[in-house]
């Protein structure tokens, strides 16, 4: 098959877990014979040089002056910037690939709302969207109250238009049924991809615990604060490896939230590394006591599988889709989303462990990720799945003509910003006023 992938990311020009999926899966679907091109990039990411990653992949970067250009053919969204940038990169992409003209089958993703074209247009090879979590799901569970306009309309363009793709998959068996729920329509689980090597050994132990993600606070640094502090002198040390993000409620950085509320774990005993190559995380990870997936919500949070891969003891939040690989004092230790008593007793546990047991757990994390998450069985099982939709074709209902005309290209406005004609102008000039002293002052960009 020849095949077209419109992504947001993928290595190395960028990371995150979307990244990750694809950087297991797409190389094997080459390695087993299929023609596969990927066009990387969304309405944040940056331009880098088409290459040939091996015979039958190329990756190539989408056009970002294209995307400059076809932000006027959204001006009736200014009032929502980002919306606005995120459909214009989608239609970007849509038209970079022709709509996907010379293609057997398309796959793209419900982040960034790059599958929007792919499902309005009546033209075109049949699509599948990979639910890996979208802007909208992302934004219901960690809502900005200054964009709730946007997140709610982001969320019904999603809805409306997902029900109607011609194949939605999903590598997370509860982000399966959470779509399920909301769209009424089957979603395809199948397991993403991890290659498995040979454990790391490593030149030099540590006693500290790890967690690889964010600082974002869904994926969980509250609740391992709260579970750090209950356990008081006892508790152990657990580096924090990632990027610090902006927590909307209080308009600073997570990490200076952290260490506000929480003085006495933040960043004494839960200690920020910041970021790291991928090479010099999984060193990280191949040496730490244990890894802990504190999430509240996570489709599905690689690092978990990562982590068992290298033979580490897990402690994994049942928040994350990951925790299903894990039965809970076998092959790793799970504990309920936003419990951190719970998540207290845990690692009170895994600090006890035995030399023995340990090792014992880490042969049954690994044997786990060979068995479940084999790249070869998964690009199968996902091939399979391509051959299925191919012969059943588009999925015969169509958007609504008002649904189109509010997701497709249009001329630009004579007057994009008319729409501040009906603010009252008192309170427009304060806030003009309050923006620009706070823009002087470095407080914003």
């Amino acid at each position: 098959m020849k095949l077209l992938f419109v992504i947001p990311e993928y290595p190395p020009h960028s990371g995150g877990g979307i990244a990750t999926f694809y950087r297991h899966f797409l190389p094997e679907l080459a390695k087993q014979g299929h023609q596969v091109h990927a066009v990387v990039g969304s309405a944040l990411s940056s331009a880098f040089p088409a290459y040939k990653e091996t015979e039958r992949l190329t990756i190539e970067a989408l056009d970002l002056d294209a995307i400059a250009r076809n932000l006027k053919r959204f001006d009736c969204y200014q009032a929502l910037p980002e919306l606005q940038r995120h459909l214009a990169a989608a239609w970007t992409a849509w038209e970079q690939t022709k709509g996907g003209q010379g293609y057997d089958l398309i796959e793209t993703s419900d982040w960034g709302l790059l599958f929007v074209p792919w499902i309005v247009s009546s033209q075109g090879p049949p699509t599948v969207v990979q639910l890996s979590a979208s802007i909208g799901q992302i934004d219901f569970y960690d809502p900005d109250s200054d964009r709730q306009l946007q997140g709610n309309l982001v969320r019904l363009i999603e809805s409306n238009l997902l029900a109607l793709a011609d194949e939605l998959q999903t590598y997370s068996q509860d982000n399966a049924a959470a779509w399920q729920t909301l769209i009424q329509r089957d979603v395809q689980y199948i397991a993403p991809a991890l290659p498995s090597h040979e454990k790391t050994q490593p030149s030099d132990s540590s006693e500290r615990g790890l967690v690889v993600g964010r600082i974002q606070y869904w994926k969980g640094p509250t609740v391992l604060c709260e579970a750090i502090a209950k356990l008081g002198d006892s508790a152990p040390i657990v580096d924090w490896i990632g990027r610090d993000t902006l927590y909307p409620k209080t308009q600073t950085s997570m990490s200076a939230y952290l260490e506000k509320t929480y003085p006495q774990s933040w960043p004494s005993n839960v200690r920020p590394l910041g970021t790291f190559s991928p090479s010099e995380t999984q060193q990280h990870q191949s040496v730490a006591a244990f890894s802990v997936i504190p999430s509240l919500w996570d489709v599905f949070n690689f690092t978990c599988a990562e982590a068992m891969a290298q033979g580490q003891v897990v402690l994994c939040s049942h928040g994350a889709g990951a925790a299903r690989l894990i039965t809970n004092g076998v092959n790793g230790f799970t504990f309920p989303a936003g419990d951190s008593e719970a998540l207290a007793q845990r690692l009170s546990r895994v600090t006890s462990l035995s030399t023995q047991e340990k090792e014992r757990i880490s042969l049954a994390a690994r044997k786990t990720i060979q068995e479940q998450l084999s790249p070869q069985k998964t690009a199968m099982q996902r091939i399979e799945a391509y051959e299925k939709l191919l012969q059943k074709g588009r999925h015969p209902q169509r958007p609504s003509n008002w649904l189109l005309k509010a997701v497709s290209p249009d001329i630009p406005l004579a007057r994009p910003l008319a729409f501040l004609d009906g603010l009252p102008l008192k309170a427009l000039s304060q806030y003009v006023i309050k923006r620009s002293l706070k823009k002087t002052m470095g407080f914003v960009s």
